[in-house]
């Protein structure tokens, strides 16, 4: 048993030495973005430059009767949200959390 613990002790003392330290300077920085539904073709935008409210339908966009408006609604605004390179990590019955990487 105490030569298992020596070897392990050995082995990360050797492992430490030898693998350098990742540089956190070159992790990449986020920026967030919440998109969040509050009725009928209302979507409020909470972008780190702004809040904006926008009605889907004013922005000539058709809502099937058949879909779920508020689904609907949160992917038409992921969607436009994604050409500006937003991806989507998180959600609940209406909102989703966005980020990106911060320019």
């Amino acid at each position: 048993m105490l030569k298992h613990v020596l070897l392990i002790a050995a082995g990360v003392l050797l492992i430490s030495g030898i693998v350098p330290a990742a540089d956190k300077s070159d992790a990449p920085r986020y920026e967030y973005a919440i998109i969040k539904w509050d009725g009928p073709d209302r979507i409020y935008y909470n972008l780190p430059d702004k809040f904006e409210l926008v009605h889907i339908r004013n922005q000539g966009v058709t809502i099937p009767k058949e879909a779920q408006e508020e689904e609907f609604c949160l992917t038409y605004a992921a969607n436009q949200l994604a050409k500006d390179g937003w991806e989507a990590m998180n959600l609940d019955s209406r909102r989703l959390l966005l980020r990106r990487v911060k320019k």
